[in-house]
């Protein structure tokens, strides 16, 4: 049974994590010309997926022995299947499974910017021999690209929540002084409650507005659901001398996201600031490397090692998801795999083993 559970499963996530929304030939507009949000929905429209419909005789184990589509009273039981399509369907936005699915969607998204940041990918490739020709290309891609991944990463939770958090960007020059002040401690609540509202590991907290790092449990935040707020709080931070404050979120920032360029260049900075000089130059160390002839080849090294690590990344969101896929089948499977009244078809789980 469990080798016919996982074999569904699979084919289930691959169907449904399949969408052609990142696929240049099927998107003529740039993807940071169109609301993040709507990322999910830049695909082949469909009907809401059915197992016993869509997965077809090939996506069966086919060991001799094994049931078939059409000889198993589970697939017969639609109900059973109906079920589970009912509490991982696409229409329910706010379902666990589609934020999820979501989240592995712009993972894969990330990875595929994180390659063009590559001097030898494809689109960093320019028909000249002069060398300013060149250098003026790949800066040109290199200034895109990295708009897409700040594009990417403020649009994670939607557009209403995108531009709550860039007006808290555009106010962060109206902040002076210290944190105690009106403003600082207004900006500095606003921008934590998002924090809580949409990262928060369990169900959604709530911020305490009094500039206190000791409220933040970040055991209890996981900041891949979006990262930009966060990183958006640090440059707060640092910029009312909350230094110590400031490296800590950008630490938590980093330990997400090792490629975050951004805090990486922020993470520097605030080790400057605290005359931590040997901090200092190991973070510039890690950060991008420029874009000179010398530089190329550690930089194709850098993007490589951080694609690596986003794979890394996106394989445990998928095992996070087909883990939550196969327990919710196998509940389905026990409750109704039990001997019915009569009339009714009865389940016999032997067949399964």
């Amino acid at each position: 049974m469990a080798a016919s559970i996982l074999a569904i499963t699979s084919t289930f996530l691959s169907i449904s994590t399949s969408g052609q929304a990142f696929t240049p030939s099927n998107n003529a507009d740039s993807f940071s010309q169109r609301p993040i949000s709507s990322m999910g929905r830049h695909r082949q429209t469909r009907s809401p997926i059915l197992f016993s419909s869509q997965l077809g005789n090939d996506s069966v184990d086919k060991r001799e022995g094994a049931p078939s589509v059409s000889d198993s009273a589970f697939f017969r039981s639609v109900s059973t299947l109906d079920r589970v399509k009912g509490d991982y369907d696409d229409d329910h936005d706010d379902s666990s499974y589609t934020c999820e699915k979501k989240r592995i969607l712009y993972m894969e998204k990330e990875i595929e910017l994180l390659s063009q940041l590559d001097p030898n990918h494809p689109i960093n490739y320019i028909d000249s021999h002069i060398e300013d020709d060149i250098q003026e290309h790949m800066t040109k891609m290199e200034e895109a690209t990295l708009e897409e991944l700040s594009a990417l990463w403020h649009g994670q939770q939607g557009a209403i929540n995108e531009h709550k958090l860039r007006f808290y960007e555009s106010r962060l020059q109206d902040v002076q002084g210290s944190l105690d002040g009106p403003v600082a401690l207004e900006h500095y609540g606003s921008c934590l409650d998002l924090i809580h509202e949409h990262c928060s590991v369990d169900s959604p907290g709530t911020a305490q507005s009094n500039g206190r790092l000791e409220e933040v449990d970040f055991d209890k935040l996981d900041l891949g659901k979006w990262i930009e707020p966060a990183h958006h709080l640090a440059n707060l931070l640092a910029k009312t001398d909350r230094l110590a404050e400031s490296k800590a979120w950008t630490e938590e920032i980093l330990a997400e996201k090792p490629w975050h360029v951004g805090a990486l260049s922020m993470m520097r900075i605030v080790c400057l600031r605290l005359n931590d000089e040997e901090a200092a130059m190991k973070w510039a160390v890690k950060g991008l490397p420029g874009l000179s002839p010398q530089s190329r080849t550690w930089r194709s090294e850098w993007v490589q090692e951080n694609m690596d690590l986003a794979k890394e990344k996106l394989a445990e969101l998928q095992k996070d998801l087909t883990d939550k896929i196969v327990a919710k089948i196998e509940i389905s499977v026990r409750t109704t795999s039990s001997v019915m009244t009569e009339g009714m078809i009865v389940f016999d789980d032997s067949a399964w083993q």
